[in-house]
Order: C-alpha cells, then sequence, then structure tokens
C-alpha cells in the first residue's frame, strides 16, 4: 500500500505518467505529488542556444503548459495533488538524479515515469529511468498506458505551437 506517490512529467509529457499516478493514488488514498524538471538549457535549443535570447521565456511558456495540462488532468480526476518545480542544476545532476533526490526528500513510496517512445532521438532516452533507479530505493513504475480519463497531449503541441508563432 503505498501513502505517497511522486510522479515526474516532463516537455515529453506522458499522460500514461500521470493517469497511472492518479489511478494508483485513488486505489490506494495516497498524497500525490506531481514533479516538474525544467531544464533551463533544453537540449532542443542545440547550438542556437546562447542565439536564442527569448529561450528563456520559450522554457517558462513550455513549463507553464505543462502544468496547466497535468492540472487540467487532475482536476478532471477529482484529485488534489502537491506541485514541486525544480530547475535542472548546472552542476552536472541529470533529471533523473533530481527525481531520485525528491523521491527521497519527500518520502514517497512509489515514483511513476512515463516510458519514452522509441524515435530517431530516443538513444539516450532510457537513462532517465536507470538514474532514478540507481539513486533511490523507493520503488519505481514506468507508465506504459493511460488508465484514467485525461486531457489530449495534442492541446500542449497546438499551444506550444500557437504561442510560439503568435
Amino acid at each position: 500500500m503505498y501513502q505517497h506517490i511522486l510522479v515526474a512529467v516532463s516537455p515529453s509529457f506522458s499522460e500514461a505518467a500521470l493517469s497511472t499516478a492518479i489511478a494508483r493514488a485513488r486505489e490506494n488514498n495516497a498524497r500525490l505529488t506531481v514533479l516538474h524538471v525544467i531544464e533551463s538549457s533544453p537540449w532542443w535549443a542545440g547550438w542556437q542556444m546562447e542565439c536564442l535570447s527569448d529561450l528563456p521565456a520559450l522554457v517558462n511558456q513550455l513549463a507553464l503548459l505543462i502544468r496547466g495540462s497535468s492540472e487540467k488532468m487532475l482536476r478532471r480526476a477529482g484529485i488534489d495533488a502537491d506541485w514541486q518545480t525544480r530547475t535542472l542544476p548546472r552542476d552536472g545532476r541529470s533529471v533523473g538524479r533530481i527525481i531520485a533526490d525528491e523521491a527521497n526528500r519527500l518520502d514517497a513510496d512509489l515514483v511513476v515515469l512515463g516510458a519514452r517512445k522509441r524515435g530517431v532521438f530516443s538513444f539516450g532516452m532510457d537513462r532517465v529511468r536507470n538514474v532514478v533507479c540507481r539513486h533511490t530505493n523507493r520503488e519505481v513504475l514506468i507508465a506504459t498506458v493511460c488508465v484514467a480519463d485525461s486531457a489530449d497531449v495534442m492541446e500542449i503541441r497546438g499551444a506550444a505551437l500557437q504561442t510560439h508563432h503568435a
């Protein structure tokens, strides 16, 4: 039986992770914490990162979109959750390490991560899961299928495109 569940959300937003965490929290009457680790220097900025003067604004808008979509799913499910945001430090720690550190700090019983889809750029994507497992003794669940009614991720993508082109 779980008392505290930590779910990580990200720009590769996993509806499966959040919906699974919602279902597990409901089944166990557990406290739910949603964690978003913000990368101030995201990989998608690439070599142009220094040239993008509006990069901090873009990163902030993306974070707001992720939070809004997550909160929409939580409202639809009727679940209250704590929200944690951490900015990835430039000291070499990875997203996986931050998630593991937060799981330990919050004394979470379960960490829920989304499975990333295989694709051209997925060569290092399983690394987050491996790092989390290596740096915490908490149980880790990789969610692959949505188990609850959820907001459509396309809303995030559409909003991001509208925001970027506006």
